[in-house]
């Protein structure tokens, strides 16, 4: 292994407790003087209304002493033309013109956003803010081809970029539903993200401090064909860190053929689970997942109506019993 010297670690140095992580085959030596654990799954937790039980996602480890959950979106901040009541700007510094599209939260949200993003990075959980459609104008595929959307979307994109720098997050999730009118440009999502990874790279040395995109997958192979459109050359699949599928309930051996297609792999994508809409048989489906070569999974409304059990039931589906451990 080369550690690859950074701007904030240029001697390439190890300190104690560092974690390294390997994609490939490590090789320990005759006399290695490391443990080494394997955890070859991505579990996403999505966290809604009460934004406080985002701190329970670290509480719970596999057998190897590992987090069970990696990734944490916390569900959901706004796109809006204007902020709806109880809600502020999340970039206030970022001059929007008028009829432009905001970035905003609810307000009771941002004392998570202030103090309880580091202790969950600090148990080596990233956190992703999803950004969600809130019935106006404002929407991920409601930019238009025209100068003025391209200029909408960047100010959205550096609108995000703030945002991240601002609460010190991983990322940025995307869900593209309620807004109003819904999916007016199958282009959109593909110009958005593009910027937007335009600009996470020139804010962020990527190599040690990479921030992901990610997305949560539904009706996007139609309405819009958000795949299937490029922008400037680049694609949604291509921009994506990470993808979801939230068609609850769903057998996942049949819901990922078109967004293989359309240039994702196996490694970005994974099936969402929720107790409002249970699969027949979520651990026989993991399994499948993973024989597979998918991601991983996601739980939507972790803390709700036992969702944070079905999560343990998939980690061990996933690694075998005993794996989900408080």
């Amino acid at each position: 292994m080369v550690l690859e010297p950074t701007g904030s670690n240029p001697e390439r140095i190890f300190s104690p407790g560092d974690a390294a992580f390997f994609s490939g085959e490590p090789w320990w030596g005759s006399a290695p003087q490391c443990d080494g654990y394997i955890k070859d799954s991505v579990n996403v937790a999505y966290v809604g209304n009460d934004w406080s039980g985002a701190a329970s996602t670290g509480d719970y480890t596999t057998a190897q002493g590992l987090n069970a959950v990696d990734i944490v979106c916390l569900f959901a901040a706004n796109l809006n033309v204007t902020p709806a009541q109880g809600a502020q700007r999340l970039a206030p510094n970022v001059t929007v013109p008028s009829g432009g599209t905001l970035a905003c939260v609810n307000t009771v949200h941002l004392p998570v956003l202030q103090s309880g993003v580091a202790p969950l990075q600090q148990k080596g959980i990233a956190v992703l803010l999803t950004m969600l459609g809130n019935h106006d104008a404002a929407g991920w595929s409601n930019f238009s081809n025209d100068s003025a959307g391209q200029a909408d979307a960047a100010l959205f994109a550096e609108q995000l970029v703030d945002t991240v720098q601002t609460y010190g997050l991983n990322g940025i999730d995307i869900d593209d539903e309620y807004s109003n009118p819904t999916w007016t440009n199958n282009g959109s999502l593909a110009m958005v993200t593009t910027l937007m990874r335009q600009q996470l790279d020139a804010a962020f040395d990527q190599a040690s401090q990479p921030k992901a995109i990610t997305k949560a997958l539904w009706s996007d192979l139609s309405q819009p064909d958000a795949f299937g459109t490029d922008w400037n050359g680049h694609s949604l699949a291509s921009n994506l860190t990470y993808g979801f599928y939230m068609g609850y309930g769903s057998d996942p051996q049949y819901v990922f053929s078109g967004y293989l297609s359309a240039g994702m792999t196996t490694a970005k994508l994974g099936m969402g689970y929720w107790t409002g809409q249970p699969s027949a048989d979520p651990t026989s489906e993991v399994q499948w997942l993973k024989a597979n070569g998918y991601a991983g999974y996601m739980v939507y409304a972790w803390g709700e109506s036992g969702n944070t059990q079905l999560m343990g039931t998939l980690v061990d589906g996933w690694m075998g019993p005993g794996n989900w451990n408080s």
